[in-house]
């Protein structure tokens, strides 16, 4: 593209960059390291004709030192990188006597410095006193690391002299509209080439590169008004190296320059037009988190602040710019118009995020059309209690504005047909699909296949062209779960089919949960009020274990009858599934912007459940909210407990009964591979667990609502026989200390090798080795080394929590089912924390109650009642997985499934409380921790909807209302036959 060779004189090729450092081993460098080298001298050259000379050039300020060819046939520079080579530019400089007689260089890259291939590289042309030429190659093959420049014939005259070398650097920007005549509004995007590259700008003329009025580029550039670019791209490397392209220069004309209607644009640079302030300032700082905008209006103090406007027309249509920093609540601008600023009229605008955060600042516009008629006061208010400085307000529009976008869209069998309108009359639209690299004329319905991301705005001559909006469109076959969370396949009654239906449901909400009332007869914590006084129960102060006739209870710190009904999981954390790598199998999902980030976790993880919480009340629910709503509504459905994997945090608010966990499972140094156990011989395991138990353990030891703490979840006990013999002592001290006690018992590598029927040298070569369970003395040998880990442990623990804890139960280990049906690790466990626990504690998932193992458990620990801490059932109905496979056809069966379970366990003479498992739905493609494999049950009280499910909810009312008549004996255990 042709150039002003004057401004290339004036402002130069590129900023003066240090070299890297020649203390580096170039033989380590992998990477693509930015290299300049100015030709001051041939340091950076690795090799070059002897002919060649370098040349300095008096008062010349751009490149001053340059090479200039001997002509002699042959002449060459070649250049070796650091790392690998990726690109070049190459910056030459031609007499004006040799235009379009050019002996234009020829260029080679190599892997090995011998063998050498031609690339033909992109030519940019400066015309002017000197004609300087920029020759720029890019995306070479993996491996390359050497350029050759090769001179052409033998003419002086009409080679180049070269002034800069840059390899791996940025090259030149492209806009995405070519320089003239352009239709009013037209959005211009500067594109890079590679990821990682800066792009720069001015609009003043001045050199982008070293401007102080320089902007950074983040967004299209309307062209309302004559435009000159000037741009640059910037990139860096690993070692802090950076370099700067040459600069492309752009010049616009807009048309038509249609007049605007009546109205104005307020930049807020300052307040000379509004008629009334308070509480604000002018904010200049920062303007890179603002697209550029170096004044904005932001509160003095975290109280609200007010702009007000008068005109002398009738207002009809305002869009207002404000970003919000997205760590802190957002709380939205407000809109008042009046007619004559006495008598204000709250008005509704539509707030919708436009642009790219930054920084963790969002831009959104408000847009408010067809005010009352004669408003010719507007009033905008800005609140925020957090801090001062969010929301700041950068942009005022009345009655200039163009209307945003919007999109309706209608689905086929393979493709989806998206209609743009913009409520302005007679706006052009513009879209850009996937990133693409420039805007397009909308003219007709898109018809869509795949998975797309849309961009698009509106703008009418003479208005200011409407913020753009972001949409993602999937028209793939792939989807596998609707905009809901709701899986594409199932049908189920119940099934949200319109946003406008899940809003209703907050009227529907409001009425269900407002006719249901928690059971009468209970006390504050949920136990049997006045049961205590009526069965000689004693009041210890906290939760506690008696005896009450011939059964063992747990009773509140009031000393009542206390059967555990909690519920797992009161959080929407298994609500977030993965979206990143497989965005096809989902319809839509919320952009990740502003306060939508409400509904991630990181950039990756989506939680269609809290976007649902949001479309049905306005609000982005935090974790603290979902709580709160959820300890109201589970004492109406008959729970009197928050269970396991809840935030732990909340239950000290007293609202419901709960539990914690140990700390023991965020010790990273205590983990074994292949094997899901503690390994209590680490060194000064004992100790460390002191210290975290003090920290975690002492503030909350006189906190009431406070059952106790479970030891950890699920530990792969019944995989100890096998898997600890394999381990390595220099890695899992367990196994150095089980060939310790070999040695002690065994005395002789002989005695031991007779035993075992090994052939080992001596007892050091067995610490890494694997040792084979072949004999009846090596199953002997670890069935007794099992016996002394789980003394070692449990009585480790037991001790710092009695340290720092004596007031709430020790609730046991939630042991996995596999390890229940396990009948040597089941008596080994019992016993051993028969002697350390308060309670054991069983994650069982069932079909039946199996009172003969239960009791097994009861009797082997020494009379320890039994919690069962983690049950369900689900039902395949809404395309998820049904934690117990064929439990259940319906919502009805799971109800009948809960309510034998339940009531079953209630007459168990040991067993203190069942805990269900959970309180919402996990995600239909997987919670997002584990994957594309992760758990998708529906194990929910409520679902993706945050719709209860009823009819199981009805069932589980009628166990938990009566439960205490039940355990009494005082109404027969319910129970229904799955066979009939």
């Amino acid at each position: 593209m042709k150039k002003n060779a004057a401004l290339l004189l004036l402002y130069g090729l590129l900023v003066c960059l240090i070299p890297l450092s020649s203390t580096v081993n170039a033989s380590r460098l992998t990477f693509y390291e930015i290299e300049v080298d100015h030709l001051r001298d041939w340091e950076l050259v690795y090799k070059h004709s002897d002919s060649l000379a370098l040349k300095k050039f008096p008062g010349e300020t751009i490149d001053p030192t340059r090479v200039k060819r001997g002509g002699v046939s042959g002449e060459y520079i070649v250049y070796r990188a650091k790392g690998y080579l990726r690109s070049f530019s190459v910056y030459a400089y031609y007499q004006p006597e040799a235009k379009n007689a050019y002996d234009h260089p020829v260029f080679y890259i190599s892997g090995d410095g011998t063998t050498y291939k031609k690339v033909v590289p992109d030519i940019h042309e400066e015309d002017g006193q000197l004609i300087g030429v920029t020759y720029e190659s890019r995306k070479f093959p993996a491996g390359t690391k050497y350029v050759k420049i090769a001179y052409q014939g033998r003419s002086v005259a009409k080679s180049p002299t070269i002034g800069k070398v840059v390899l791996n650097g940025p090259s030149r920007v492209d806009a995405s509209v070519s320089s003239g005549t352009v239709p009013y509004g037209r959005m211009v995007m500067l594109n890079k080439a590679e990821k990682g590259e800066t792009v720069y700008y001015t609009t003043d003329g001045s050199d982008p590169r070293t401007s102080q009025t320089r902007k950074h580029y983040g967004s299209p550039i309307a062209v309302v008004n004559s435009l000159l670019l000037r741009v640059t791209s910037v990139n860096h490397s690993g070692t802090g190296q950076s370099a700067a392209s040459g600069v492309s220069t752009y010049r616009y004309e807009p048309a038509p320059k249609s007049a605007a209607p009546a109205g104005m644009i307020d930049p807020l640079d300052n307040f000379k037009r509004l008629a009334s302030r308070s509480n604000l300032y002018v904010a200049k700082d920062q303007p890179g988190y603002f697209d550029n905008d170096k004044g904005r209006f932001a509160r003095t103090t975290a109280a609200p602040g007010s702009m007000i406007y008068r005109t002398d027309y009738d207002i009809a249509s305002v869009t207002v710019y404000s970003s919000f920093f997205d760590g802190i609540p957002i709380e939205e601008l407000r809109f008042f118009v009046s007619p004559d600023g006495k008598q204000y009229k709250q008005v509704t605008a539509a707030a919708n995020p436009v642009g790219y955060s930054v920084g963790n600042w969002q831009q959104y516009a408000y847009e408010a059309a067809a005010l009352p008629e004669h408003s010719r006061y507007l009033k905008i208010v800005l609140l925020g209690s957090s801090k001062a400085w969010s929301p700041q307000v950068s942009k005022v529009v009345i009655n200039q504005n163009t209307a945003s976008v919007k999109l309706a869209s209608s689905r086929s069998d393979d493709a989806v047909t998206a209609a743009l309108t913009s409520a302005t009359k007679g706006a052009r639209i513009y879209y850009r699909l996937n990133k693409g690299p420039d805007f397009l004329l909308y003219s007709k319905p898109l018809l869509l296949k795949g998975y797309n991301a849309l961009e698009a705005y509106a703008v009418r001559d003479g208005l200011v062209p409407s913020p753009i909006r972001n949409y993602t469109i999937n028209a793939g076959k792939e989807i596998q779960v609707d905009r809901f969370g709701q899986m594409k396949a199932a049908s189920f009654a119940g099934k949200v089919t319109s946003e406008k239906e899940l809003a209703g449901d907050a009227g529907a909400d409001a009425s269900y949960y407002g006719s249901l009332k928690p059971p009468s007869g209970r006390d504050r914590y949920g136990g049997l009020a006045g049961s205590a006084k009526s069965y000689g129960l004693a009041a210890k102060g906290y939760f506690a274990i008696q005896r009450m006739g011939s059964r063992k209870v747990m009773t509140t710190p009031d000393g009542n009858l206390y059967f555990s009904l909690a519920v797992n999981g009161v959080s929407a954390h298994e609500t977030f599934t993965r979206i990143a790598g497989r965005e096809q199998k989902f319809e839509s999902v919320l952009p990740y912007q502003g306060a939508n980030k409400s509904a991630y976790i990181g950039k990756d993880n989506y939680s269609f459940y809290i976007a649902n919480k949001f479309r049905k009340t306005g609000i982005f629910p935090t974790e603290h909210a979902i709580y709160s709503e959820a300890v109201t509504r589970l004492p109406k459905w008959g729970f009197n407990g928050v269970g396991n994997y809840s935030p732990e945090k909340y239950g000290e608010e007293g609202k419901l009964p709960y539990v914690r966990m140990l700390p023991l499972s965020s010790m990273e140094w205590a983990k074994l591979e292949g094997i899901s156990i503690f390994d209590i011989f680490a060194p000064n395991a004992a100790a460390k667990i002191d210290k975290a138990f003090a920290n975690a353990l002492a503030p909350h030891k006189n906190d009431k609502m406070l059952i106790g703490y479970f030891i950890d979840n699920e530990y792969d006990f019944h995989k100890f026989y096998t898997n600890v013999p394999k381990l390595k002592a220099s890695k899992a001290a367990i196994k150095g200390k089980l060939v310790q006690r070999l040695q002690q018992k065994y005395g002789t590598i002989g005695a031991f090798n007779a035993s075992w029927k090994t052939t080992f040298k001596s007892f050091g070569d067995m610490k890494e080795a694997v040792l084979p369970l072949s004999t009846s003395a090596s199953w002997r040998d670890m069935e007794q080394f099992f016996d002394y880990y789980l003394d070692t442990f449990f009585g480790t623990v037991y001790r710092a929590y009695r340290k720092y804890d004596p007031n709430h139960l020790l609730l046991g280990d939630r042991w996995i089912t596999t390890t229940f049906h396990d009948e040597k690790i089941r008596s080994a466990l019992a016993k051993a924390e028969g002697k350390y626990t308060d309670v054991i504690s069983i994650n069982y998932y069932t079909y039946k109650l199996e009172a003969d193992l239960l009791k097994e458990v009861y009797e082997k620990s020494g009379g320890k009642p039994i919690l069962f801490s983690e049950f369900g059932y689900g039902t395949g109905e809404q395309g998820l997985a049904p934690l117990l496979p064929n439990s259940a056809a319906n919502q009805f069966q799971r109800g009948m499934r809960y309510r034998n379970y339940v009531e079953g366990a209630a007459v168990m003479p040991y067993v203190v409380g069942a805990h269900l498992f959970n309180y919402v739905d996990q995600a239909g493609l997987g919670r997002y921790w584990q994957g594309e494999w992760g758990e998708r049950y529906n194990s929910g009280l409520v679902n993706v909807a945050d719709r209860p499910y009823k009819e199981y909810v009805k069932a589980i009312m009628d166990t938990n209302y009566d439960i205490y008549k039940v355990m009494l004996g005082q109404r027969q255990k319910f129970y229904y036959d799955f066979k009939k």
